[in-house]
C-alpha cells in the first residue's frame, strides 16, 4: 500500500512539473521581451489555467487506474491465500484420512458366532438383524451354531444359506453330560457351558480366525454394531490388561445413561457377555480349561480374569428381545431388567476415531482425576441437585465404604445392585457410573482407602430381585 501511494506522488509532481514546462515553453518561445500588455498576459493566464485543469483531470485519472490496480492486486492476494487454505485443508484431511485408516478397521476377518439351541423365531430374527446391518461378508462371516435337535431351527438357518454358515454338533441330550452333586436343576447351564466349547473350538481351532463376536440368538443389535467391533479389536491387541469388548451395558436404561453420547465408552472390571468379542490368544488361555458349567460366572473369577478389564459403552450396543424370556433363567430379570436395556439408533463412526484413550495406559489416571475431581456429595444432597434445571451436565460423586453403602446407593438410583467375584455391575477402579437427570453421577469408593474388590461382597438375592421398579 506504501509502494502505490509514493508512485501515484511521483506521477503527480511529474504531471505538474510537465504542465509547468509546457506553459513556460509557451511564453519563451518568442526571443522578444514580453510585453506589459494586459490582454497578453490575460490569455497567458487562461491558458495556464487550462492547463492546470487538465492536470488536475489527468492527476484523477492516474489516482483512480492506480486504485483500480491496488484493488486488483488486493483481490489476486485474497484468492491466493484462499487457495493456500484450501490446499492446506485438503491436504490435512487426507493426511486424518490416512491416519484413520492405520488405527480404524481391523484387517482380519471377525466372524461372528450366534449360539442357538430351539428357538427358531429368534435366531431368524437375529440372523436378519445380523445380514441387515453387515458391512461385508468377507469381513464378517456369521457361524451360526447348534446343539440341539430342533429341525425347524436348522431348516430357519439353512434358509439363509450362503449368507450364513451352519454348524451342528450332538445334542447336549445325547451328550451324556455329568453335573456336580446338587446341580442337577442346572443342567441347562452345563449345557451351554458344552456348546460355547464346541463352537469356540470350531471357529479358532478348526476355521483358525484371530478373534470372534460372541452372540446368542435372543439378542438385538445396533446399527453400529459391527463398526464398533471393527474399531475395537486393536485394542485388544495393544492392550494385554484387556481381554473383551462387549456392547452391553448393565445400566444401559434410558433413564440412567447419556443418550446424547453415543460415542462415549470406558474400560470395565466387570465382565458384561451379551455380545461381545474375544481373542484367539485368550481362547488359547482359557479353552483348555473351559468349565462344565456356569461358563461367565468362571470367566469373572479373579483367577481368570487376572485384573483385565473390558470395553463397554454408554449407549448398549446390544439389547433383549421378547425371545429372551423364554431364555435359561426363566425370565429372571428379563421383566424388571433385561427388557429396559435400550439399543442405539443413531450410528457412531468408530473407526474414524482415535480409540487409544481406552488403553490403560492413557486411561487410568484420567479417570481418576474427573471421578476424584467431581464434588462429593452425600445421597441427599444428590437428590438436591437434580431437582435443581441450572445444574445440568454437572458432576458429583457420591462415596461408598462398605457393601451396605453400595447397597442403598445403588437403590436409590436404581443401578444393578448385584456382584460377580466382588465387582459390581459395569464398575472400573470400583468406580460405577451413571446419568440421571442430566447429571455424571460417579458411585465411588475413598480413593485413599480402595486398593482392590472383595470377593466376599455378595448382594441378597431378594435385595437383587426387588431393587428394580
Amino acid at each position: 500500500m506504501s509502494t502505490s501511494r509514493h508512485l501515484f506522488q511521483v506521477l503527480a509532481v511529474f504531471v505538474v512539473l510537465f504542465y509547468i514546462y509546457i506553459f513556460w515553453t509557451l511564453t519563451t518561445k518568442n526571443d522578444a521581451p514580453v510585453t506589459n500588455n494586459l490582454t497578453d498576459l490575460q490569455r497567458q493566464i487562461t491558458r495556464l489555467e487550462r492547463l492546470l485543469i487538465n492536470s488536475d483531470y489527468d492527476i484523477k485519472k492516474i489516482r483512480g487506474e492506480l486504485s483500480a490496480q491496488q484493488a486488483l492486486y488486493k483481490r489476486l492476494a485474497l484468492e491466493a491465500s484462499e487457495e493456500r487454505i484450501r490446499r492446506q485443508t485438503k491436504d490435512q484431511g487426507e493426511l486424518r484420512n490416512i491416519g484413520l485408516q492405520v488405527i480404524s478397521a481391523w484387517p482380519e476377518p471377525i466372524p461372528v458366532l450366534v449360539f442357538a439351541c430351539h428357538r427358531a423365531t429368534a435366531v431368524a430374527n437375529h440372523v436378519k438383524k445380523l445380514l441387515k446391518y453387515r458391512t461385508s461378508s468377507e469381513k464378517f462371516p456369521i457361524i451360526v451354531s447348534q446343539d440341539c435337535d430342533d429341525e425347524q431351527v436348522a431348516g430357519v438357518v439353512k434358509s439363509f444359506s450362503p449368507s450364513v454358515h451352519y454348524v451342528k454338533h450332538l445334542s447336549g441330550d445325547k451328550a451324556n453330560i455329568t453335573v456336580e452333586p446338587g446341580h442337577e436343576r442346572y443342567l441347562t447351564y452345563y449345557m451351554i457351558a458344552r456348546h460355547y466349547k464346541l463352537g469356540l473350538s470350531h471357529v479358532f481351532d478348526k476355521l483358525g480366525y484371530t478373534s470372534v463376536i460372541i452372540t446368542e440368538d435372543d439378542l438385538d443389535i445396533a446399527p453400529d454394531f459391527f463398526e464398533y467391533f471393527s474399531a475395537t479389536r486393536q485394542l485388544l491387541e495393544n492392550d494385554p490388561t484387556l481381554y473383551c469388548v462387549s456392547a452391553w451395558n448393565d445400566n444401559g436404561k434410558t433413564n440412567l445413561i447419556d443418550m446424547s453420547r453415543n460415542d462415549l465408552l470406558y474400560r470395565s472390571d466387570f465382565f458384561p457377555g451379551l455380545g461381545w468379542m474375544m481373542t484367539k490368544k485368550l481362547w488359547e488361555e482359557l479353552g483348555p480349561i473351559w468349565p462344565k458349567g456356569f461358563w461367565d460366572d468362571w470367566i469373572r473369577d479373579p483367577l481368570r480374569r487376572q485384573n483385565r478389564s473390558c470395553i463397554r459403552p454408554e449407549i448398549p450396543r446390544t439389547g433383549m428381545t421378547p425371545e429372551g424370556r423364554k431364555g435359561a433363567s426363566n425370565g429372571l430379570f428379563f421383566v424388571k431388567h433385561l427388557a429396559k436395556i435400550t439399543v442405539n439408533t443413531q450410528p457412531f463412526n468408530f473407526t474414524t476415531f482415535n480409540l487409544d484413550y481406552l488403553l490403560k495406559k492413557n486411561y487410568d489416571e484420567n479417570f481418576k482425576q474427573r471421578v476424584y475431581s467431581a464434588p462429593l456429595v452425600s445421597l441427599s444432597q444428590l437428590r438436591n441437585q437434580m431437582s435443581q434445571g441450572e445444574n445440568v451436565g454437572k458432576e458429583y460423586r457420591v462415596q461408598y465404604g462398605t457393601m451396605s453403602d453400595f447397597l442403598e446407593i445403588a437403590n436409590r438410583l436404581q443401578i444393578m445392585s448385584d456382584f460377580k467375584a466382588g465387582v459390581p455391575r459395569t464398575a472400573y477402579l470400583g468406580v460405577v457410573t451413571c446419568y440421571i437427570n442430566h447429571l455424571r453421577i460417579f458411585i465411588a469408593p475413598d480413593l485413599k482407602v480402595w486398593t482392590h474388590y472383595d470377593p466376599l461382597w455378595v448382594a441378597p438375592e431378594n435385595f437383587v430381585n426387588t431393587n428394580f421398579s
